[in-house]
């Protein structure tokens, strides 16, 4: 059984290859450069024989899978931000005030003082950790750490409802690495299932 993976897109790509001491303004004529623009997009030509992006990208992934992950999950992140950006400027436009009116009206207005207390509490379960610092040291930072920890709870949990609202689709995929079964291994369900979990035992 063979599991078919899908690959994100590294974005435009330029590509050249040169043949012997061919200066850098000449090309090979069996050799053509080419930019990438889409999922199939040809980034290199070596007379009859096209390269895709696609098939560069599953070259780089099978060697490294860890490079397609963190550029998922900054495509990720930069998404949500995004997201979250259209999502309150809507919001704003339909209630005809600016976006950082509406911020002060639902995220900031909401988010819970930080107190004295919950400064201390923070540096008595963190002291290790802040190698002899005493609490008048790192009070300020600390506090500005969980107004900015509390913020970001509320935030979220309101961008959250509007996501709900708009109905927000994201196609993001993150990258999948083609993994092949062979046809004599033991398989429980569905051999079309999108998801396979593969287990390896060492049997002493």
């Amino acid at each position: 059984m063979q599991v078919y993976s899908t690959f994100l897109l590294a974005g435009p790509l330029l590509l050249s290859v040169a043949c012997g001491t061919t200066s850098q303004s000449q090309t090979h004529p069996d050799v053509v450069e080419a930019s990438s623009g889409g999922v199939e997009s040809v980034v290199a030509r070596v007379g009859d024989r096209e390269i895709t992006i696609a098939e560069l990208d599953q070259k780089v992934l099978a060697r490294n899978v860890q490079i397609f992950q963190e550029l998922y999950n900054a495509r990720s992140a930069a998404l949500a931000e995004l997201v979250a950006e259209v999502l309150l400027a809507r919001e704003a436009e339909k209630r005809g005030i600016t976006v950082d009116e509406l911020i002060e009206q639902e995220i900031t207005s909401d988010v819970t003082p930080v107190t004295d207390e919950d400064i201390d509490a923070f540096y008595e379960q963190n002291r290790v950790g802040l190698r002899g610092q005493t609490r008048d040291q790192v009070g300020p930072q600390i506090r500005e750490f969980l107004e900015s920890q509390d913020e970001g709870i509320v935030r979220q949990s309101y961008i959250d409802g509007l996501r709900d609202e708009a109905g927000v689709h994201v196609a993001l995929s993150p990258p999948r690495v083609p993994v092949t079964v062979a046809s004599n291994e033991r398989i429980r369900g569905s051999g079309d299932a999108e998801v396979t979990i593969i287990e390896y035992s060492d049997f002493q």
